[in-house]
Parts: C-alpha cells; structure tokens; sequence
C-alpha cells in the first residue's frame, strides 16, 4: 500500500504545473481577471482596489491569486460567485499550498 508521501509528491507535481499555468495568466494576463477574483472574494472590493492598486498589476496581480488561494477557506463565504468549478479550483489550490507547506516541513 502506498504511503502518503509518494501521493502527496504526485499532487505537487501534477497540480503544481496547473497552478503556476494560471499565476501566469493571472500576472500577465488581462487585469480583468483579477478585478474578477477580487470582485468575487474580496470583503470590500472597492476599497481593496483602492488600497492595493500596485498589486493589481502585472506581478503583484500574481501575488494576489496566491494570497487568495492561499486564504480560501477563510473566505470561502465571501463568494459573491458560487459556482462548483471555481469552488473546486481554488480548493485545490489551496490544497496545492498545504501539500508543499507539509513537504517543506515534514519531508
């Protein structure tokens, strides 16, 4: 039987490559992406535009997708979209960055 670890790699690799596929797009894409991901979690959307401008740009639109994903279930609630994809999407996302915080730290 398999142990977690070698299932845990195999998330790293192959959701890994999915994800740094869309903070891409995300950098340097359209910024309507983001200001859709911002619209769509952000408490206040608005007054997050007007107070973090610089990172809706270029690079820092990235940062953006990250700390989102990265806080997904924190405001998973906040959602004003509540579709099944995106939901599963950032899940996963999320799951991404737990499986490389465990790898860091316990591998």
């Amino acid at each position: 039987m398999l142990g977690i670890k070698p299932l845990l790699g195999l998330l790293f690799f192959v959701w890994g490559g999915v994800y740094f596929y869309h903070l891409v797009v995300y950098s340097l894409g359209d910024k309507k992406r983001i200001n859709q991901l911002v619209d769509n979690l952000a408490k206040e959307p608005e007054s997050f535009k007007s107070k973090n401008y610089i990172a809706m740009n270029s690079m820092g639109a990235g940062g953006l997708f990250s700390y989102f994903c990265l806080v997904y279930p924190l405001v998973r609630h906040r959602r004003r979209e509540k579709k099944c994809s995106s939901d599963v999407f950032m899940f996963l996302n999320w799951l991404f960055f737990m499986t490389v915080l465990y790898l860091f730290i316990f591998v």
